[in-house]
């Protein structure tokens, strides 16, 4: 099985108990100058986004998915899954990052307690900010 099926396969998994549509989402295709390009890890450095993010800023963001995507340490914070967006989304084009024990992608915070996960070839994912601790992880 490829790389990118592995991780595709691991985000259905992480996604499967959670209800779809949550966090919005437009259907239409944003305008170009809001699109990213696909994005690849470089290397062993994981890309986490800044201590202190700006609303609305797309982050360079590696999000952990060995275990499922289900937890983000994202800003000196917490984050667990709110919601997954209907359909792929359309803000990153390109395709789909190979799989393995991250997903390469962007991380924005859209206010003070949500933020978005968006990588080519899924759904966009949404965070709120949690207080609980993530289980650990074999």
């Amino acid at each position: 099985m490829g790389r990118v099926r592995v991780g595709a396969l691991v985000l259905t998994l992480a996604l499967g108990g959670v209800a779809c549509g949550g966090g919005g989402g437009s259907k239409e295709d944003p305008p170009a100058e809001e699109r990213l390009k696909a994005r690849e890890m470089a290397g062993e450095h994981w890309e986490q986004g800044p201590k202190q993010p700006k609303a609305q800023v797309a982050y360079s963001y590696d999000m952990p998915s060995h275990c499922g995507i289900a937890w983000a340490t994202f800003g000196g914070r917490t984050w667990k899954i709110s919601g997954v967006g209907s359909g792929v989304g359309k803000r990153v084009e390109g395709d789909a990052p190979e799989g393995g024990n991250a997903t390469a992608g962007y991380m924005t915070l859209l206010s003070k307690d949500e933020a978005v996960f968006e990588a080519a070839g899924f759904p966009p994912v949404y965070f709120t900010v949690t207080k609980e601790t993530p289980p650990t992880c074999d």
